[in-house]
């Protein structure tokens, strides 16, 4: 069962399937993220549709002052979003989505003296390892878990076991011996800079870092 699809429901798979590629070609984890708006119909049945679409494009500039630049929108329609999240952990990606509903969740439209509101939920999906995923239903099946979830932010099962599983260990005793030096050499690329600083840290540690890096990147 998926969420209903509408004839301005945009998917664009292909891009998707190359940020498939090229997270596994560099063994990076790659999440999705969906947002359903859920009384959109409703608000639209009472203020019309041009309406309802002017504050849905107004509600995505917010959500772009707040996501990375690498974050790719790959589907949109009445209604409905859907995120690709490159190089994020799972974690990382659930704490992207309390931040957009802590950010966007309250998010009001005047309109003629009245104030409106969209029902915002969110959906969490991860990409695994099996070889071959059809993109659309990966995004169709990320839509289906925001539009039929629980809870204002719900995640897909294979979301929540990656979720469950153990955190990545970091030890700072591991390089006690040999301390990392604090600048590489010349011929490292700044990602694998990052990389090394990365497994410096502990999850609390990363996690933070990420925090702050998000933010960065919406300044």
């Amino acid at each position: 069962m998926s969420a209903p699809l509408s004839p301005r429901l945009r998917m664009l798979d292909q891009a998707l399937a190359r940020q498939i590629a090229f997270c596994e070609r560099r063994d990076l984890p790659l999440n999705l993220l969906s947002l359903y708006l859920a009384n959109f119909t409703d608000i639209a049945g009472e203020e019309g549709h041009v309406i309802t679409r002017r504050m849905q494009t107004l509600l995505t500039a917010e959500i772009e002052k707040i996501k990375r630049a690498e974050d790719w929108l790959c589907a949109w329609g009445d209604g409905r979003l859907v995120f690709a999240l490159p190089d994020t952990p799972p974690r990382g990606a659930r704490r992207l989505a309390m931040r957009l509903v802590q950010q966007i969740g309250h998010h009001g439209f005047r309109l003629q003296g009245r104030l409106l509101r969209f029902d915002v939920r969110i959906g969490l999906h991860t990409v695994d390892d099996e070889p071959r995923q059809d993109p659309r239903k990966l995004i169709m099946r990320t839509l289906h878990t925001a539009s039929h979830g629980a809870e204002t932010i719900s995640a897909s099962r294979q979301m929540i076991l990656a979720l469950q599983a153990p955190a990545p260990a970091f030890s700072h005793d591991r390089h006690q011996d040999s301390p990392t030096p604090d600048i590489l050499p010349n011929d490292t690329s700044t990602p694998q800079k990052l990389r090394q600083m990365f497994r410096e840290l502990n999850e609390e540690e990363r996690m933070a870092l990420v925090d702050e890096l998000l933010l960065a990147s919406s300044r």
